[in-house]
């Protein structure tokens, strides 16, 4: 039986013109930078043109990977990560995704049920979320949306995991009060 590909062989593949290995990089990858950009945008299309985006730029720089330091996800959620800004920069977007209530929004599966029952909720949490520092909210995305750990956030953001930890503690901390918060003080 033969071994399945990792991310570094796909990638040695791809950097040598192989489309059918960057294919499965892209079919393997997308969905989690897909909920990432949604995370960001609020949006589906616009998380599209980011994810789309973002395996473009990969594409074209495909050839400047180096294996052994660091992670393709590392380097395919620093992407990411600029991506977002760029196009929140750009369409001067700044309604996050609210994240306490994170598993109802990016569940692999659909359950309209449960969407109808966490609406309410998803409101207070994505204003709670808008009011989020930037770092915060990348931090948390990162680690749920995206399902990295916190080394390897840390290793994303360009910090220390126990920066990562006191991004994470402080964004939680905030949204808790903020989404329990009675709704005549909103």
């Amino acid at each position: 039986m033969p071994r399945e590909e990792t991310d570094d062989d796909l990638l040695r593949a791809a950097a040598s013109g192989n489309e059918r290995a960057f294919g499965l990089l892209v079919s393997r990858h997308i969905e989690r930078v897909r909920r990432v950009a949604t995370g960001f945008t609020g949006n589906a299309a616009d998380a599209d043109d980011i994810a789309q985006e973002v395996f473009l730029s990969v594409w074209r720089h495909v050839g400047r990977w180096r294996d052994g330091e660091a992670r393709f996800t590392t380097w395919l959620f620093r992407v990411t990560t600029n991506r977002c800004i760029d196009h929140a920069r750009r369409k001067r977007l700044k309604s996050w995704v609210g994240l306490d209530r994170i598993e109802a929004i990016f569940a692999s599966d659909d359950d309209p049920e449960r969407e109808l029952v966490g609406r309410g909720e998803l409101a207070s949490a994505t204003r709670a979320v808008a009011q989020l520092p930037d770092r915060q909210r990348m931090a948390i995305l990162l680690s749920v949306a995206a399902g990295l750990t916190n080394p390897q956030i840390a290793e994303t953001m360009g910090i220390s995991t126990g920066a990562v930890e006191q991004l994470l503690v402080r964004a939680r901390r905030v949204l808790r009060e903020r989404v329990n918060e009675p709704r005549e003080a909103k």
